[in-house]
């Protein structure tokens, strides 16, 4: 071999070394980026999940906000028709005065009016029971007429 050939080989073999040191080069960095890839795509596909039940969470919230709302709005009138409620039955109390008071008298009149149907009754059984005994005595003394 002549020391050209030689230099040729050594030549062709330093390409052939920088040419599959450049190509491994290549294919790392291929591999490399592949592989970023696939842990973006992971990480993107869990993100947009996340997001998603994030969108579908904050709807839910919003309509039970919506409802919250409503049945506070409803609470708020019941609230407002008891106390209106309370207001009248205070004032129909209020307005009965002393009823320890109202019920004494009605008392004091009911024992009045018993007493005079009582002695009203006494007077009627006196009054019979007068009239009666002459009547019952004349009766039994005289024959009857048409016997």
């Amino acid at each position: 071999m002549s020391n050209s050939s030689q230099a040729g080989v050594a030549s062709s073999a330093q390409q052939d070394t920088a040419a599959s040191s450049a190509q491994r080069t290549k294919e790392a960095r291929d591999a490399f980026t592949a592989s970023l890839k696939s842990e973006g795509a992971i990480i993107d596909a869990e993100l947009q999940a996340r997001a998603k039940n994030i969108h579908a969470n904050s709807k839910a919230l919003t309509k039970q906000e919506e409802d919250l709302r409503k049945q506070t709005k409803a609470l708020s009138k019941e609230s407002d028709s008891l106390q209106k409620l309370v207001d009248k039955t205070k004032k129909e109390f209020e307005g009965l005065g002393d009823l320890d008071a109202l019920m004494a008298d009605l008392d004091a009149d009911l024992a009045m009016i018993e007493e005079t149907i009582r002695i009203a009754e006494n007077s009627d059984e006196e009054e019979e029971g007068e009239g009666q005994q002459p009547e019952v005595l004349a009766t039994s003394n005289t024959p009857r007429s048409g016997t």
